[in-house]
């Protein structure tokens, strides 16, 4: 962040020119240093929020995208050796109506949680840089 634009200096001044001017100034006076009050107040709000803005744009570093793409990895690896036994299970198993349709929608519900996932975790384009 910047150096502050008021110095003391200038709030003496300002305080000094209150006192000196009289009453037909006060006014004037005090509008004057409010305004740069509220100038070095807008200042520093501004570089807080573009610092922010900055922040909240970073990318993770590649080491940490590529140990999340693993974790991916053997998440969707572990759902299939669990679930795939399940599934050969439920359609084992007589008199189950609608245990076909689980799976089913066990596994779609997996491959868009997944499929999310890799939109996320996916590499950054060469040409955007």
């Amino acid at each position: 962040m910047s150096a502050s634009q008021l110095s003391p200096e200038e709030i003496r001044a300002a305080a000094e020119a209150h006192r000196e001017l009289g009453p037909d100034y006060h006014d004037a006076v005090v509008q004057s240093f409010l305004a740069k009050v509220e100038k070095e107040i807008d200042t520093r709000v501004e570089a807080r929020l573009t610092d922010r803005r900055s922040a909240a744009r970073r990318e993770p570093d590649p080491a940490t995208l590529a140990k999340r793409r693993q974790l991916l990895n053997h998440m969707a690896l572990g759902s299939a050796v669990g679930t795939i036994p399940l599934g050969f299970l439920i359609f084992a198993l007589p008199g189950q109506p609608g245990g076909e349709r689980a799976v089913v929608l066990v596994w779609i519900l997996i491959a868009s949680v997944y499929a999310a996932c890799a939109v996320r975790l996916r590499p950054p384009r060469r040409d955007r840089e």
